[in-house]
């Protein structure tokens, strides 16, 4: 079947993750993939430092791009770390924080709702709901705004009126 190495250098998570197992369902035709971290220290998302690990989160589940004509899931127990912050879930290379889609799934969806111009339409052909569509929409503009410059002024696009 799938190697987990195949999926070790498809999805290119760096030294510190290693797929471990790879899972297919026939029926529900889904991949899951299983990652894990390997590494002995991660860095503490709230203060940077380099910290020893400190136990694992639950297992976790993202839905990432389809495998042939499998929806494929990266599942993994994150570690935890604690620093001078407290006790913190380290950051994924393949997800934001809180989402439960990979960023290339996110990308896929911006792209299929730009040649779509459709949520409904782009949940269907990505085989997920429509609230997922809608969430990473509203997610991809507030980092749009974010990166845009604070001094844009936009009297260019009232008329003069005077």
């Amino acid at each position: 079947m799938f190697s987990e190495q195949f999926f070790d250098l498809l999805l290119n998570l760096g030294d510190d993750w290693k797929v471990d197992e790879v899972k297919m369902n026939f029926i529900l035709e889904e991949v899951d993939i299983f990652v894990s971290y390997i590494g002995t220290k991660a860095e503490c998302p709230a203060s940077l430092e380099l910290c020893s690990i400190y136990d694992h989160r639950e297992s976790l589940r993202w839905r990432h791009l389809d495998t042939m004509q499998f929806k494929t899931f990266i599942n993994c127990k994150v570690p935890r770390v604690k620093s001078s912050q407290g006790v913190k879930t380290i950051e994924v290379p393949w997800a934001d924080s809180f989402e439960r889609h990979t960023y290339l799934f996110e990308r896929l969806a911006i792209d299929l709702l730009k040649a779509t111009k459709n949520q409904t339409q782009t949940a269907k052909l990505l085989r997920c709901g429509f609230n997922v569509i809608n969430r990473i929409i509203h997610r991809s503009v507030e980092r749009g705004m974010k990166r845009r410059p604070k001094d844009v002024a936009f009297s260019h696009l009232i008329p003069n009126l005077f």
